[in-house]
């Protein structure tokens, strides 16, 4: 707490007006930053007509947030550690907004009819992981074009497959 504090430069006293421990401090930066996703990625499809072009800007966004924010990732990853209840609520309120998403596509026609969560995960794991190899493993993957061209890839995959 003193090295946050003092990072801060705030006083020790003034961290505890605010947490009460590193645990609240760690749901709190948690929490932010699932808002702030979140946010980043509805305001960016606001006003996009159909589910695949949501999609396109939606992995586009989340990319470039975690290239932008890589401490996003330590914080989130981490939760598995530091409580495994906030790790699966993360993911799991994440899913269920995403799951809502993909059933409305289906009523307007735009996705087959199938296991809404699964197909929620799934897309998750891709932005996900392909965030990882942009930020974490191929460095040089960082500018906005080059991961335009990654996103576009995966919208492939997703729109003709990837098995013949």
């Amino acid at each position: 707490i003193a090295d946050i504090a003092k990072t801060a430069n705030v006083g020790i006293g003034t961290f505890y007006l605010y947490f009460a421990d590193k645990y609240s401090l760690y749901k709190y930066l948690l929490l932010e930053y699932s808002h702030q996703i979140r946010s980043s990625i509805a305001i960016a499809v606001k006003g996009i007509p159909s589910r695949k072009e949501q999609e396109r800007v939606g992995i586009r966004t989340f990319i470039k947030f975690a290239r932008d924010y890589p401490q996003s990732y330590t914080i989130i990853w981490q939760s598995l550690q530091v409580d495994r209840k906030l790790f699966i609520d993360y993911y799991q309120s994440f899913a269920a907004h995403y799951t809502k998403g993909l059933q409305l596509a289906h009523e307007h026609g735009e996705i087959d009819e199938g296991d809404y969560v699964t197909s929620a995960y799934t897309l998750m794991g891709i932005a996900n992981f392909v965030g990882l190899e942009v930020i974490m493993f191929e460095e040089n993957l960082q500018d906005d074009q080059t991961i335009d061209k990654i996103v576009d890839h995966i919208i492939k995959i997703l729109e003709h497959g990837l098995f013949k």
